[in-house]
């Protein structure tokens, strides 16, 4: 009898992972287009606030504020972005899913790198990176 129920919750566990890995691009990409209509409302903080705790253990607000406004400076509002390239990663019944996006501003373009974390249907923020020769020499 523990057998079997031991085998039914692990049977569940790996379903609910399952569940994350299939849905995980249709549950993060959403959230790349949520994040850049806060970019362009200058809504920075809400978009640190919102993001994983390793995300904010990674740097320290000002710092994440100052990278968000650097943005907005050089390269001005995004006007446009798709996704080049996508990933999705379960290990340990943790979902990471990363965005490529090819992204056009108002003053260049740039490459962004997104990465979330999927569970229970809800993608968080993990890592952004920005990638733009205008936005180093602007």
């Amino acid at each position: 009898m523990k057998r079997c129920l031991f085998l039914v919750v692990a049977v569940l566990l790996l379903l609910a992972g399952c569940t994350d890995t299939i849905n995980g691009k249709s549950v993060a990409e959403p959230r790349v287009a949520l994040f850049h209509e806060q970019l362009n409302a200058g809504q920075y903080d809400q978009i640190y606030d919102e993001a994983d705790d390793g995300f904010r253990n990674a740097a320290p607000r000002e710092k994440v504020l100052a990278l968000f406004a650097a943005i907005d400076t050089k390269l001005g509002k995004v006007q446009s972005s798709s996704i080049s390239s996508w990933r999705v990663n379960t290990y340990n019944l943790a979902t990471r899913v990363v965005l490529v996006a090819d992204t056009r501003f108002e003053h260049g373009s740039g490459t962004e790198t997104f990465t979330y974390g999927v569970s229970d249907g809800k993608a968080t923020l993990i890592g952004y990176n920005i990638n733009s020769l205008e936005m180093m020499t602007r």
